[in-house]
Formats: structure tokens, sequence, C-alpha cells
């Protein structure tokens, strides 16, 4: 079963999703450039995307949702964007939402530029989160169908993406005790903070790679052609003539 909306946003209306809201808005800002000239587009939660998007002068950003806090309202898997047209995507939770993350993935391959980057912002089982599926517990985490690590890597490869930076956020588990809440702080602190493992939310930031299609005339002018024909993969048809 997948995450929904309505209770994401909900959970980051608690104290521990307000650490963790926090946590993702810091980071991203660091991440990568929204220069005027850049085209963005976020997807996620209202509040969070709100935040991120404040003292924002950059007229070509979109904050993309299909309930009526954004500025356009769309599909995420049918998006009115030209194929190449975006510099810039993030995704706060969108693929823990998706009926179908990968077809989420694949139109966002369609829109992004080549060299553009997108950041992927999710929940991280291998965590604090998987206690939720050993024990009793009422949690939103608890069932829930997880685009981990792993998957997202492979992903990446498949689009020819390559990772730049995989982050590991918030070691605290989502604990609804103020106090337990609290005591819990040390675990994003000092010697914690620097292990980028077990996080309950994870970031990755990664870049379009797009390669050019060599006609085989060209074959002999390449040092690292295979079987005199590609270089590497041809995708989108970018052709040297």
């Amino acid at each position: 079963m997948n995450f929904k909306s309505k209770e994401i946003d909900n959970w980051y209306q608690t104290l521990a999703g307000k650490l963790n809201s926090k946590l993702i808005i810091s980071n991203i800002k660091k991440l990568f450039n929204t220069s005027p000239d850049k085209n963005i587009v976020y997807f996620g939660p209202n509040e969070i995307i709100k935040k991120l998007l404040e003292n924002n002068y950059n007229f070509n950003t979109f904050y993309v949702s299909s309930l009526k806090h954004g500025d356009l309202s769309a599909d995420i898997q049918k998006l009115p964007f030209e194929d190449s047209s975006i510099d810039n995507v993030v995704l706060i939770h969108s693929l823990d939402t998706g009926e179908n993350p990968h077809a989420i993935f694949r139109e966002i391959d369609r829109i992004i530029k080549d060299d553009g980057q997108i950041v992927i912002t999710g929940f991280n089982r291998i965590s604090a989160l998987i206690i939720y599926s050993l024990l009793p517990l009422r949690s939103i985490f608890k069932n829930k169908d997880y685009v981990g690590i792993n998957r997202l890597c492979d992903w990446m490869s498949l689009f020819s993406f390559e990772v730049q930076q995989i982050i590991n956020l918030n070691k605290i588990p989502p604990i609804k005790n103020k106090k337990i809440l609290h005591y819990c702080n040390f675990l994003n602190n000092n010697f914690f903070s620097k292990i980028n493992y077990f996080g309950i939310t994870y970031i990755f930031l990664a870049k379009k790679n797009t390669y050019k299609f060599i006609i085989r005339k060209n074959w002999h002018k390449q040092d690292n052609l295979i079987l005199g024909k590609f270089s590497k993969p041809a995708i989108h048809n970018n052709y040297e003539e």
C-alpha cells in the first residue's frame, strides 16, 4: 500500500514531522542553483514547498500539484511541459504517494533537460521506520510500499542519471511523545549526524547524462566505440553530423 498525500500532510503537522521538514528544507536549499534563468518544477507537500519557495525570485519556478495549492494543477504522469524543457526537478515524497512510481520517473525523464538535475526525497525503510513493520504500533509508516535507495539507484542507472549525492536525514524515530522526542535529539547531533545511513528520510541529487548517437561513417574518428557503432547508449536521438 502506498502512502496517501493527506496522511503525509497530517504527519508533517506533528512535532516529528516538523523536525523532518526543517531538515529537508535546509538540505535541499544547499543542493542546486535556483538562478533566474533556470526552469524549476517542484512537487510535494504544500507546507514544505511553500517554505522552499520563500524569498524565491525565480519567475520560472512552478509548483505542480493535483490539489488547489499549486501554480499548476496536473497529473504528475502527464505533465504540461515540452520534452527536455526543465532544468531542475524537485520531488518530495512524490514517489512515496504515486500509484506507479516508475511511470512518474519516466515522465520526469521526459521533461528534464540534458545535464538537468533532479532532487528526490522519500522515506527510508532501512531506518527507525522498520520498527513499525515489526511491532504492533499504529502509524502511517506501517504496511507501506517504500521506494528504497537501492531501487532508486537502479532507476537512475537505467535512465542514465549520474547520482551526485545521497543524504540520509533524521536518525530520530517519528515518536509522538514530546519528551522522548526531545531526549532523542542527540541522534541528529555530532557523531551520529555524520553517519550517512539509517536516516528516516533520504535525499537524492542526480544529473541527467545524455549521450550522442554517432553515425557509422564517423565511427573511425572515435576512440571509445563499441562494435564501431555507438560510443555509449543512444538516448533522445541527439545526432552528431
